[in-house]
């Protein structure tokens, strides 16, 4: 399990997963520089009126200086929401990766550089039609096992960015994944898109059997986290068919092209550990809405959803599944304090 799901350093880029608490995105580079984005319904007596329903709003704090920035392609007709970000500390990048709803029977993700002040075009990285996108994450990674003249792979410098989300189409639902390259702050085409599925042996014939009553968005929001090597990123999701969770590592590959090599365990030459499947807990029926956040320690695992005056939470451990505990919250213990209060109490257990 150690391997299985995210390990969050509350720290540095991490601090993303408290934004996860809201329809807002935070994150914190090596220099200070606190980045926030949110989405916000355009107010009807603005002075440069827009077409959209919802914007984002880039927030950048240095020190005691704020300033706060529309993200200019966000201004669109539809929604812009669900925003998550990733940074670049040597190009000095950040990368904002959003859902734009242009009408109700379709979605798409677009991807938007930010880099001294000033915002590169937005790119579409996903745009098929007629499926919905939700619970989006971004991760990063700054290496990619590269195929050498001997046959063997090494390490070689690359700016790669991971996305996964959970979508909904006609055919269904599922965990989805994409892998951008990045080269001097443009994203490189075409795009790499996959079902996380593919990733994992087939689970046609396994089934966790649940309650009637069983709560399937626990399955729906998949995570991302970049390894400590900076080659590979470890993704956990959820199968709603087979009611288990999945935690697979992808290591990307340089041949003719960078690519994620398809099939069980793949990533690279050295994949790491073998896909692992985890059934979820069965009588699981909580209420819970929005993002929903995974906190891993060890053999520990949590996921934790904030409502309007408490945060819930169900923890793994020890081969079994705890009921649904809660911590009260309020403007003075906000979520983002009970989070922190439980990520201590996984790490000293």
């Amino acid at each position: 399990m150690k391997r299985l799901l995210i390990s969050f350093a509350f720290v540095l880029f991490a601090t993303a997963v408290f934004g996860q608490v809201a329809d807002r995105d935070v994150l914190v580079t090596p220099g200070g520089t606190v980045f926030t984005v949110a989405s916000q319904i355009p107010p009807a007596d603005a002075e440069n009126p827009v077409d959209a329903l919802q914007t984002l709003t880039l927030t950048v704090q240095n020190g005691s200086e704020v300033n706060h920035i529309l993200v200019p392609a966000s201004t669109s007709s539809g929604s812009h929401f669900g925003a998550a970000l990733a940074y670049d500390a040597e190009s000095s990048t950040l990368f904002v990766l959003w859902i734009h709803m242009p009408n109700a029977m379709s979605s798409e993700l677009l991807l938007a550089p930010y880099h001294d002040g000033k915002w590169q075009s937005a790119v579409s990285v996903d745009a098929e039609p007629y499926r919905f996108r939700n619970n989006l994450r971004l991760g990063i990674t700054r290496s990619v096992a590269q195929l050498q003249k001997d046959g063997n792979y090494a390490d070689v410098p690359a700016l790669l960015l991971h996305a996964v989300w959970w979508e909904e189409s006609g055919k269904g639902e599922e965990a989805r994944y994409a892998l951008m390259t990045i080269d001097k702050g443009a994203l490189q085409l075409p795009i790499e898109t996959h079902s996380l599925e593919e990733f994992v042996a087939s689970t046609d014939t396994v089934n966790n059997t649940v309650d009637p009553k069983f709560n399937k968005e626990l399955l729906r929001h998949p995570a991302i986290v970049s390894s400590p090597m900076q080659s590979s990123v470890e993704v956990v999701f959820g199968d709603t068919h087979s009611n288990l969770i999945h935690g697979v590592t992808l290591r990307p590959i340089a041949d003719s092209r960078i690519h994620i090599p398809v099939g069980v365990g793949s990533g690279g030459p050295s994949p790491g550990p073998k896909p692992k499947s985890l059934a979820a807990p069965p009588n699981f029926n909580a209420d819970w809405k929005g993002p929903i956040t995974i906190i891993e320690r060890g053999d520990r695992l949590v996921f934790a959803n904030a409502g309007e005056t408490s945060l819930s939470y169900i923890t793994y451990a020890n081969g079994t599944w705890t009921d649904v505990k809660s911590i009260a919250i309020d403007s003075h213990f906000p979520a983002e304090a009970a989070l922190a209060a439980i990520d201590k109490m996984v790490s000293t257990q």
